[in-house]
């Protein structure tokens, strides 16, 4: 069945979700150290994951509103 829908609209669509989810997987593994779990517990875990999702919201939109960052270092940060 599934080799019947692989030139199809829907498949190359569903394709390209499935590639953006896990690319949003990798970053937080890669760059948030998202490797392991390290509340206890299903609802740890649960509040874990959605700490690190906000963090990754907030990062998007950012980025969305104030565009990328141009390499000069704030008063404040520094």
């Amino acid at each position: 069945m599934a080799r019947r829908l692989m030139g199809t609209k829907r498949f190359l669509k569903s394709r390209d979700e499935r590639k953006r989810v896990e690319m949003r997987f990798a970053h937080l593994k890669t760059h948030h150290g998202f490797e392991r779990m390290r509340l206890r517990g299903l609802s740890g875990a649960r509040d874990e994951f959605h700490l690190a999702a906000i963090v990754q919201n907030l990062k998007t939109m950012a980025l969305r509103l104030l565009g990328p960052p141009t390499g000069q270092v704030c008063a404040s940060i520094a």
